[in-house]
Parts: C-alpha cells; sequence; structure tokens
C-alpha cells in the first residue's frame, strides 16, 4: 500500500476531510502545524526546517521505496517523475 502525508495548512478538521477523501485508495499520515507539534516544552521557540522524504520502508526487513511530495504550486513536487505521475494519477489530480 502506498501512503501519502499531508502538511501544509491544516487543522484537524481539514485532516479528517482528506482521510475520508482518500480511505480506500492511498494510505494516509497528517503533519498539523509546527507548533501543534512542539511538545518539547513551553517558552522554547520551535524550529523553522522542513524535512521531506526521498525513501522509506516500513520495517528494517522490507526494501527501500521511493516517496514523493506534491505541491499545491507548480514545480515544488519531489521525487522521481514517474512516482509523482502515480500518485496524482492515484488520488485523480491529473
Amino acid at each position: 500500500i502506498k501512503y501519502i502525508i499531508f502538511s501544509d495548512s491544516l487543522d484537524a478538521e481539514r485532516a479528517i476531510e482528506i482521510a475520508k477523501h482518500c480511505k480506500g485508495r492511498i494510505g494516509t499520515s497528517f503533519g498539523i502545524g509546527t507548533n501543534f507539534s512542539n511538545d518539547v516544552g513551553a517558552g522554547i521557540q520551535p524550529m523553522n526546517i522542513v524535512m521531506k522524504l526521498w525513501k522509506c520502508k516500513m520495517t528494517e526487513k522490507d526494501k527501500w521505496h521511493p516517496c514523493v511530495k506534491l505541491s499545491d504550486v507548480d514545480g515544488k513536487h519531489t521525487g522521481e517523475p514517474e512516482e509523482i505521475d502515480l500518485a496524482q494519477r492515484t488520488l485523480g489530480l491529473i
């Protein structure tokens, strides 16, 4: 199964909408805001960094699988072109 991780401008309500739309099509996970996920303590300024997956595996024994990042801005997708195309087609974006 393929997974997609949504993270841009999300809140819990929007994440639920997206999860319902993707159910049965692709696995989903969510990154909801820097401050929402900054649980290291009060008064600590969160770092402003972005990390993008390139490859992943579910267990230590699994082989590496390619990852993509789809953006709502043309030209900002990352990953292998054929994987980007597959993700967009799977989600009905093209």
